[in-house]
């Protein structure tokens, strides 16, 4: 899946797996596409991550998902100005 600059995307983190059953899940990553440095097949992407890391990021086997809770966050357009009709 490829991503846009400004989409909000949560990354998997690796070693997700239990070492006992004590030890808890480590938490997905948080955060927002700065660059898109290279596209598919082999994407690489610039993130600002929630905790104010930034990193480049090479997704693997589906590492990288868009967050649900977020649409792509697109920049606002200036406002066109109005003709008076005379």
């Amino acid at each position: 899946m490829a991503f846009e600059v400004g989409q909000r995307v949560i990354a998997e983190k690796t070693g997700r797996r239990r070492r006992s059953a004590r030890a808890p899940m480590r938490p997905p990553r948080h955060g927002i596409v700065d660059k898109v440095l290279r596209g598919d097949p082999n994407p690489r992407y610039e993130i600002r991550w929630n905790d104010g890391g930034l990193s480049i990021f090479s997704p693997q086997n589906e590492g990288l998902q868009a967050d649900p809770e977020h649409p792509l966050v697109k920049p606002k357009k200036a406002a066109k100005p109005k003709v008076a009709k005379g």
